[in-house]
């Protein structure tokens, strides 16, 4: 009877599924014989049993009639047969689910997403952080585990082998008591072959004595990662199961895998394009053991490239998944459309220009000359060219704008030349007025914290100064400024990077995606080659009113890429662009050593970006280069085994030697020194403070020190340093010419009080008074809000006049600076000029009625620092 029961939950769970999707089919593998039986699933011992069939709720259901559910923990995510585990989700199991059992068998059928970072599959009994014991297996480098405390006291069964990413594969693991009483066997299989085995454990399942921390998906210590995958099915017994049995569940759970998958394939999710207009190459999923053919042929291939032909044409998309060797088929019907003639690749072409922001333009903008789809000849012409230049001259490309004295709107026409074809089209901007950028005298610290311990370290802090001497935090540890979700991008962001624009009112933060904490840690993170290659980028007027992350590609058409670290982008006044530069590791373009190296590409709304290439190439591998420009020299530091500064009155000129350059033109980048070397640092350990390499510090920064902060000296600059050796933060040098060497000119910054946060590779940015007051007020809650508008009392009356209702408001300044005031109603609109401090004036309405109903009065005053609104509601009225 239970024989029966366990096949007919497994049918069932695939036949739900075919009955729901259109065109989809279950082909079994076939041997020389024949299909292959069905196999059956062993139900004696059976604890609890999930098939992740629900499709919401929270709630897992046990289908061994046990009753054990299960709860979906962080955000549930089902496709009708499988549960998406994302990084932020787990399961918690029923506490007891193995108390007290001397054998068991835990069995999980997955497809893994992320083979990175520490992280467990699942977790049976305690907490790690605790020592209360755990047994669990950690895909990683594939292993059973079993502790009565942690780490410490493993006994583990280790594979050679890898798991595969994104295939489903049937997991298992048993342990049983041996013979002898004091010792059991562990055992690891997948897809019912044996992969790890130890006998001798001296840890035996009954001495787990704590089972509260029962998870699908979650490791048994808090600094870990959660998994990352695909899950169709989840099995726990109370018994060892043998080889056999666990190739029969394997064979069972396998339709039912390969069918999930396809039917969770969602193309118009993955897809910009409408499926039944198809112009350019589509995404087509492969995870899974997903494979893809079309009919007809040679329109589109099997990786989703598109060949338009002649006419528009049907095209049947089969998407085939293999799980072990069964098969599941499902079908899509898009159309592909014929090849444009050439006036609708140019017009098509005009279709897909973007200029980011044009309704907000502040500073030059890109215009791009060939066209993105079909790479027709781009050109350009303005109706205002003394406010956007079209031409460009030199080295400055076009599209560099001149704001004017008020907001203008700008139209400029764009024509694409495709062969003989020739089409146009016109694209409005609003170029704001000029803004006169008032002088600097605060400063602000953007940084990251901690120590990779939680999800809040990796994100951006803002620490403040009115000197450059001493900081405040603007927030607590842990309560971040700007973050990534843990399902964004890599979930957390590093080496924040503050650019203000050449006009002074738009700021962007660049920073690193990278988050060691969900990496599991440094040891296994594979930072610098499994890492992201994108850019994060928010941008603001404000410095408190900031956009949504933006993650663009950067460093992925570098060969081999596999980090995008602590770029930082210098205004270029001579080629009207920003030069962003950052590392990364490709061994395909390395010349010398270590293949980390420095990258450069321009930009101008950091949006779109050049291609990038090979700025600085040593022996040692070079990171975090910062860089500022004083008179005509370009000065930069770098890490590069050591804090390197260079100078030159070029930027982007290659530097690829085994060390930085002592010879050479003033257009080439040229030594300098190194911290070391100017103040005659030692090899001594770090914690002594006395060794200024790059085995002890990292994470150089540049800033210019404010007029009124540099004493006596003409000109004062900061140079900080991360002591990530000895994890004590930032130690700051100060120096009136960074083209010297002497400490005459040098010195450490010994009265620098970088605030309670420890402050990690961070950029400091110079801010006016009005600014420092803006950020206090906001993310500290410090002070007066410096955009509050005019402080204004009002007052709306009614009365009679000839038989008619009139509408009065009062409006008084009870500020001490004069206000415009503008007074609005559903009888008119008055503008009240200049109204002087302590004054009060009014604005009469005629309402041409008898009577009136309730309304809202709206007053709204603006002087220099911001504007207010008023409602004030007034009753009805009648003179009849």
């Amino acid at each position: 009877m239970g024989i029966r029961i366990a096949r007919e939950r497994a049918r069932p769970r695939a036949g739900r599924i075919l009955s729901a999707v259109s065109g989809l089919a279950v082909v079994g593998a076939t041997l020389a014989g024949g299909p292959v039986a069905a196999a059956e699933v062993p139900t004696t011992g059976l604890l609890a049993s999930y098939d992740f069939s629900e499709t919401s709720g929270t709630v897992l259901h046990d289908q061994s009639g046990a009753g054990r559910d299960a709860t979906v923990v962080g955000g549930e995510d089902w496709h009708a047969g499988f549960m998406q585990f994302d990084g932020a989700n787990h399961v918690k199991l029923p506490d007891g689910i193995l108390q007290g059992e001397d054998a068991a068998t835990i069995v999980i059928e997955t497809s893994p997403e992320n083979l990175t970072g520490a992280q467990f599959l699942w977790n049976i009994g305690g907490s790690g952080n605790s020592g209360t014991g755990q047994f669990f297996i950690q895909p990683v480098v594939p292993r059973l585990s079993i502790s009565k405390t942690n780490w410490s006291g493993e006994q583990t069964a280790l594979s050679t082998r890898k798991l595969a990413l994104n295939e489903w594969q049937s997991i298992a693991a048993t342990v049983s008591r041996n013979g002898t009483g004091t010792t059991s066997t562990l055992r690891l299989y997948v897809d019912g072959e044996l992969w790890a085995e130890k006998t001798d454990s001296t840890v035996n399942l009954a001495d787990l004595t704590t089972h509260t921390l029962n998870y699908i998906g979650k490791s048994a210590y808090a600094a870990d990662s959660l998994y990352r995958g695909k899950v169709s099915s989840f099995r726990v017994y109370d018994t060892a199961l043998t080889a056999t049995q666990l190739g029969d569940i394997a064979a069972a759970d396998a339709p039912a895998a390969a069918a999930e998958t396809v039917a969770a394939i969602d193309l118009d999710a993955l897809n910009e394009q409408d499926l039944a207009q198809i112009e350019s190459d589509l995404v087509l999923p492969a995870a899974g053991g997903v494979s893809w053919t079309a009919e007809p042929a040679g329109v589109i291939a099997a990786d989703g490239s598109v060949t338009q032909p002649a006419t528009d044409t049907d095209v049947t998309l089969t998407a085939t998944a293999d799980a072990r060797g069964q098969t599941s088929t499902r079908t899509f019907d898009v159309t592909v459309l014929h090849a444009p003639s050439e006036a609708e690749r140019a017009q098509k072409d005009l279709n897909a220009i973007v200029i980011p922001g044009s309704d907000d333009v502040r500073s030059s903008i890109d215009i791009p000359e060939t066209g993105s789809r079909y790479g027709s000849t781009l050109t350009w012409s303005t109706d205002r060219p003394e406010i956007v230049d079209v031409t460009g001259e030199g080295d400055i490309a076009p599209g560099v704008v001149t704001r004017p004295a008020a907001d203008t709107t700008v139209t400029l026409t764009a024509t694409a030349t495709n062969g003989s074809a020739v089409e146009t089209r016109e694209i409005e901007l609003l170029v704001r007025k000029a803004y006169e950028m008032p002088e600097t005298t605060d400063y602000l610290f953007a940084h990251f914290t901690g120590t990779e311990d939680s999800h809040t370290d990796e994100q951006i802090y803002f620490a403040t100064s009115q000197d450059g001497a001493k900081f405040t935090d603007t927030r607590p540890a842990g309560s971040p400024v700007l973050s990534l979700a843990p399902d964004e991008g890599d979930g957390g962001v590093r080496d924040p990077f503050l650019v203000r624009s050449p006009e002074g009112d738009r700021f962007y933060l660049i920073a690193t995606d990278l988050s060691i904490y969900h990496r599991g840690g440094w040891g296994a993170s594979k930072a610098t080659t499994t890492g992201s290659t994108k850019i994060v980028v928010w941008e603001s007027d404000d410095l408190v009113n900031w956009s949504e992350p933006r993650l663009t590609e950067l460093a992925g058409s570098i060969p081999g890429a596999g980090m995008m670290w602590a770029p930082e982008a210098f205004w270029d006044e001579e080629t009207q662009q920003y030069y962003v530069y950052w590392a990364t590791r490709s061994v395909e373009q390395n010349t010398f050593g270590d293949p980390v190296n420095m990258y450069i590409a321009t930009t101008r709304d950091f949006v779109t970006f050049s291609t990038p290439h090979v700025w600085i190439d040593r022996q040692i591998s070079i990171i975090d280069t910062t860089m500022f420009k004083v008179g005509d020299w370009y000065y930069r530091a770098s890490g590069d085994g050591q804090i390197t500064i260079e100078k030159s009155k070029s930027i982007d000129v290659p530097s690829v030697a085994t060390t930085a350059t002592t010879t050479g033109s003033e257009h080439q980048w040229t030594l300098v020194g190194t911290l070391q070397s100017i103040f005659g640092g030692t090899t001594e350990a770090c914690g002594t403070g006395r060794n200024y390499s790059g085995n002890c510090l990292e994470g150089a920064e540049f800033f210019r020190y404010n007029e009124d902060d540099r004493n006596a000296a003409q000109e004062l600059y900061g140079l900080m340093t991360d002591q990530y050796a000895t994890g004590r933060g930032y130690l700051p040098f100060r120096t009136t010419d960074p083209g010297s060497t002497s400490t005459a000119d040098w010195s450490k910054a010994t009265d620098v009080d970088f605030g309670v946060l420890k402050k990690r590779h961070g950029a400091i940015l110079p801010i006016t008074q009005r600014e420092y007051e803006r950020v206090m007020y906001h993310y500290a809650g410090v002070g007066e809000d410096p955009d509050a508008g005019p402080d204004l009392d009002a007052a709306v009356s009614t009365r009679c006049a000839a038989g008619k209702v009139l509408v009065t408001a009062s409006v008084r300044n009870v500020g001490d600076t004069a206000a415009d005031v503008v007074v609005s109603t559903a009888y008119g609109r008055k503008t009240l000029a200049a109204v002087a401090p302590g004054a009060t004036v009014s604005a009469v309405f005629t309402t041409r009625a008898t009577s009136i109903a309730a309304g809202t009065v709206t007053v709204t005053g603006t002087d220099a620092n911001g504007e207010t609104g008023l409602a004030e509601p007034y009753a009805a009225a009648s003179c009849g």
